[in-house]
């Protein structure tokens, strides 16, 4: 049955909002590549921060905030994604901005270790301006008719309004002392408020305007408009004195202190000093001089366009006098790795290379390693990955789902790994002991508990893991080695091919393959497979001459080289092999790729790419992807939602206030329930489970109920 156009969008909609959630199965197309571009943003104008720890900022047509972690160069997105928004300031755990979510323009406090927002506002404030320092967090208020300033502090939860001149504004917030400007005069002047004595006092009130202060310490920097050209002022209240930083003929403004050190913009350029010092230090020309740059020990954050003229943010390290762009991963891709849902690769910096994490349902990256680190061939296997650090001279695995890195080798153990000669398979990691002879270990990454599987007489040619199993290829002799493989459940070791000439043999469903050296009237490299059931070797591909080399397998898909067709023998093309079928994929890149690096794991291949002239990493899932915890078992049907309290709301209605997506995230895809003809004889629900697998009679009951009829229940 055709959907009328209407209720075809309703049932789109319904699938666009759902993957939102990132939800494996469904977040991508089976045979179509996807480019993994983990370029530097394009940032709203909405304002920037930078502290110990963190930056803030907004990507440019997105409303929710990323918040930025410095050391590990990785992000996440925080607060509501339908409501406006500006001004993120960051300091310590804690992140605050203005939020238009309640009709007004209210402030949020957002406790990054708790991962809980708060409102501090009343919900219809208006708010201009918010900082935070420490436990303080201030803002200006004209929702009583006047403007004035409010100081909430985390510790307590306690709120209090500390000027009431209702002509303030411009708040920073500081350890003890709050500043800013206030216009009960005629003009702007500078005050503040000491928390100790709470107090306000006047710091400057000289003719003209005092305007923008930032404040550390006891230590307040301003524009100073006295004179015939705006300069920075600074005002240390220890000593009630103010004094003149810049004096010269060109307008100096948006100011921005920490301890000595401060900030400011010279008409479009960016210059930095110290307030004990004199004179300052243009650093960077043709700034973006619209958003106050941000400084924070040595380092400062500022804004600049591109030659596309799309705002980019950018860290210049005062140590180094070098700028970096924030918010990319940057260097050449290489080494990529792939799972059902994760890609990994190395990012070759100038200074460090780094294991970048990539979900491709949620289109996320980020670093896993610190700047110190020595990565190299990373893999990701479920939720985890692994990879050698030369710094540590041992593996190292990361847990995605807790987001822990821990090492696991150490050579106080008497542990030490081959840099190249490991492999991971879930949660098990088959890894080569270096330490006297050569030692064939599995550690289980969810325990830790490494068991030795077998001594070996010499280094292998190559190791692999899948499931129950483990192969090894023994050299023998010149040109002649053996397949191995070992039954972990059996604890039973098996050589299955003796004494040819063969590199590597990888691990499948119930098979090994590996590619052969046959010495005939046209000797030629060909495909031999070993089948684990039958116990039983045969020829898996072998054609009259050319060669198939380099055989890769993921469950019953075996990925190799095959130079057959090509005009020049020394040309290789890949192919991708069902076993269990015994059919050739239909899915491949696009005919202008330049692979490099080609990889298979999961349902998906990845490679390096150099079709633009610059190297990305692109993936393409060739079939639906497995749960972690997936096996040869039937799937059972989705269990109905357990019974119990929900709530419960007309479609129409979380429509119109845009929350629809928010809820369907929130209770996930067995919780999130639909009702067609709700309270009728006729009522037929239907979770969102339910909806994916009989996407024809979701249409149809769409059709038939009309968006009047239709309700939402969220199961708890």
């Amino acid at each position: 049955m055709k959907l009328t156009p209407k209720q075809g969008w309703l049932a789109a909609a319904i699938l666009v909002t759902s993957l939102w959630s990132g939800t494996p199965a469904f977040a991508y197309s089976i045979g179509d590549e996807i480019k993994l571009d983990v370029s530097q943003p394009e940032i709203a104008k909405t304002g920037f921060d930078i502290s110990k720890d963190y930056a803030v900022w907004m990507v440019e047509g997105d409303k929710t905030i990323t918040l930025y972690d410095l050391d590990n160069s990785s992000e996440v997105k925080i607060g509501s994604k339908t409501s406006t928004k500006n001004n993120p300031r960051v300091d310590g755990d804690f992140v605050v901005w203005i939020d238009s979510r309640d009709g007004g323009s209210d402030v949020y406090l957002y406790d990054i270790s708790k991962k809980k927002e708060t409102l501090l506002t009343s919900g219809s404030a208006k708010v201009s301006h918010v900082d935070i320092a420490g436990k303080n967090v201030v803002w200006d208020d004209k929702s009583e008719g006047g403007t004035d300033i409010f100081l909430y502090n985390t510790s307590t939860g306690e709120t209090e309004q500390i000027s009431t001149s209702g002509k303030a504004s411009n708040p920073t917030a500081g350890d003890t002392y709050i500043a800013w400007q206030d216009g009960r005069s005629g003009n702007a002047d500078i005050y503040y408020y000491d928390l100790k004595s709470e107090s306000e006092k006047a710091a400057v009130t000289t003719r003209g305007d005092q305007l923008n202060p930032s404040i550390s310490g006891d230590q307040i920097i301003y524009e100073d408009n006295s004179s015939d050209y705006s300069q920075i002022g600074l005002y240390t209240i220890s000593k009630d004195k103010a004094k003149k930083l810049t004096d010269d003929s060109s307008d100096k403004k948006s100011p921005h202190i920490y301890k000595n050190t401060y900030v400011f913009l010279d008409d479009g350029d960016l210059s930095y000093g110290d307030v004990n010092k004199s004179g300052s230090n243009q650093i960077k020309s043709f700034v973006y001089d619209k958003l106050a740059p941000r400084v924070y020990g040595d380092y400062v954050l500022y804004a600049k366009t591109d030659n596309d003229k799309k705002l980019r943010l950018n860290l210049y390290d005062v140590d180094e006098k070098e700028s970096l762009p924030l918010g990319s991963v940057a260097g050449d891709p290489s080494q990529p790795d792939g799972s059902d849902r994760y890609v990994v690769y190395i990012s070759e910096g100038n200074k460090s290379d780094s294991v970048i994490l990539y979900d491709v349902d949620n289109g996320t990256s980020k670093s896993l390693t610190k700047a110190d680190d020595e990565p190299s061939r990373p893999l990701v296997s479920n939720r985890y990955v692994v990879w050698y650090d030369s710094s540590k001279d041992a593996l190292v695995s990361y847990d995605i789902k807790k987001g822990v890195t821990k090492q696991v080798t150490d050579e106080d153990d008497d542990q030490a790994p081959d840099d190249k000669l490991y492999e991971l398979d879930g949660e098990n990691l088959l890894w080569l002991n270096v330490d006297g002879k050569p030692e064939l270990v599995v550690t289980d990454l969810s325990t830790n508990k490494s068991t030795e599987i077998a001594r070996l007489k010499k280094d292998p040619l190559s190791i692999d893991i899948y499931g129950n199993y483990i192969s090894w290829v023994q050299e023998q002799s010149t040109n002649k080695a053996s397949v191995f493989l070992y039954d972990m459940d059996e604890e039973d070791e098996t050589e299955i091919r003796k004494n040819v000439q063969v590199k590597e043999a990888k691990l499948g469903d119930n098979f090994v393959v590996w590619s052969e050296y046959t010495d005939s009237s046209k000797p030629s490299w060909d495909l031999y497979s070993y089948d684990i059931d039958r116990g039983k070797t045969a020829s898996l591909l072998r054609y009259s001459d050319r060669d198939q080399i380099n055989p890769q397998t993921s469950r019953n898909m075996v990925f190799f080289e095959d130079n057959r067709l090509s005009p020049n023998k020394k040309d290789f093309y890949h192919e991708l092999y069902d076993v269990e079928d015994g059919t050739y994929s239909d899915y491949s890149w696009d005919d202008d790729a330049d692979v490099e690096e080609a990889r298979i794991g999961g349902n998906r291949l990845v490679w390096i790419d150099n079709r633009e002239d610059t190297p990305y990493v692109y993936t393409l899932a060739f079939a639906q992807p497995k749960d972690d915890d997936d096996d040869d078992n039937e799937p059972t049907p989705e269990p109905e939602p357990e019974p119990g309290d929900y709530k419960e709301y007309t479609i129409l209605e979380l429509m119109t206030d845009g929350t629809l997506t928010d809820k369907m995230n929130e209770a996930g895809f067995k919780n999130f329930v639909m009702v067609f003809f709700a309270g009728k004889s006729n009522e037929v629900s239907m979770s969102l489970s339910e909806a994916f697998d009989d996407m024809d009679r979701m249409a149809d009951l769409f059709e038939q109920a009309g968006l009047d009829k239709i309700n939402i229940r969220i199961y708890k």
